[in-house]
């Protein structure tokens, strides 16, 4: 075989399970099958509607969220599996992103290059190794890995929303940096501050901008939003608990019933004058997907983070 590159309509092609609106531009993958750089850069008026990734930083500048530079770092390798698990009808669906640390976000017009290498290949899961740059510098470097699941597996998950609303809405003014789409909190359910620990809930919209680009036809919620809604939780309990500084959080998501959905290993948000910064992740392990019209509960304790 030789080096093969794809452009964003092959892409959908090997990446059935997503949509344009969550692709890279390219990704060419190495001739021996085991790495993949991807190029990206998405603008701030993209026909392919992945605006929706930027946040604001400190300053007021569009950039790149967090979790969806982690999202484009994962998808840079799937392409990688392509052949092997389109023959057994599955696609890639991630099981963990581990040791996750950042230097700085890009802004939507810079380009990003995205390096994904398979180092290790073990009973069905396959783990990455993974980089982002931009202007030759690194972004981000995380460890991802991922399992395999047909669509009818993923589509045989029953919806189940939250029993009811009750809880005090979040201050929308707590997230003027990022749009209200991206925000993944919507009450808080309960608060212990001697523990330093909220519990928040939110609701998968139907008709959320991310539901036809993931997993179109079997639509889930995207793993990076609920390391997200994570990192709001981590947000809301901060501003709780007039903790000044930076923080450092370890989170889980449930059903109303109990059953785990993430668990978030050290989660720490640092400043970026009076915004929060997802600086380094330990671990994000997914145990179960949610779809839309489900309901969820994420429980963030926090400490302030001494570096």
């Amino acid at each position: 075989m030789s080096d093969l590159t794809l452009d964003p309509s092959a892409l959908e092609a090997y990446l059935p399970h997503r949509g344009a609106n969550l692709l890279a531009d390219s990704v060419t993958m190495s001739a021996d099958r085991k790495s993949a750089v991807s190029r990206t850069r998405v603008g701030t008026a993209d026909p392919r509607g992945r605006g929706i990734f930027a946040r604001r930083d400190g300053a007021g500048r569009s950039c790149w969220s967090e979790p969806f530079l982690a999202e484009l770092m994962a998808l840079t390798g799937v392409p990688l599996l392509h052949e092997e698990l389109s023959q057994a009808g599955q696609v890639a669906v991630f099981s963990m992103i581990s040791k996750i640390s950042y230097a700085f976000l890009p802004g939507l017009d810079d380009e990003v290059v995205g390096h994904a290498t398979i180092v290790r290949q073990r009973s069905g899961f396959s783990q990455y190794a993974t980089r982002a740059e931009c202007g030759g510098r690194t972004i981000l470097e995380a460890e991802v890995m991922s399992g395999a699941a047909t669509f009818a597996d993923i589509m045989s998950a029953p919806v189940r929303p939250l029993s009811s609303d009750s809880g005090t809405p979040v201050d929308a003014g707590l997230f003027a940096w990022k749009d209200r789409s991206v925000r993944f909190v919507d009450r808080i359910v309960s608060q212990d501050a001697a523990a330093g620990r909220v519990v928040c809930s939110y609701t998968y919209p139907a008709d959320h901008p991310f539901v036809p680009g993931h997993f179109p036809g079997a639509p889930l919620m995207m793993g990076v939003t609920q390391w997200s809604a994570a990192a709001d939780a981590a947000w809301v309990a901060r501003r709780q608990f007039g903790i000044a500084g930076p923080v450092v959080a370890q989170c889980k998501i449930t059903r109303e019933g109990g059953a785990e959905i993430l668990d978030v290993r050290d989660l720490v948000l640092t400043l970026d004058g009076d915004t929060p910064f997802i600086s380094q992740t330990k671990r994000l392990a997914f145990r179960e997907p949610v779809r839309p019209g489900d309901g969820i509960l994420i429980e963030a304790s926090v400490r302030p983070f001494v570096g």
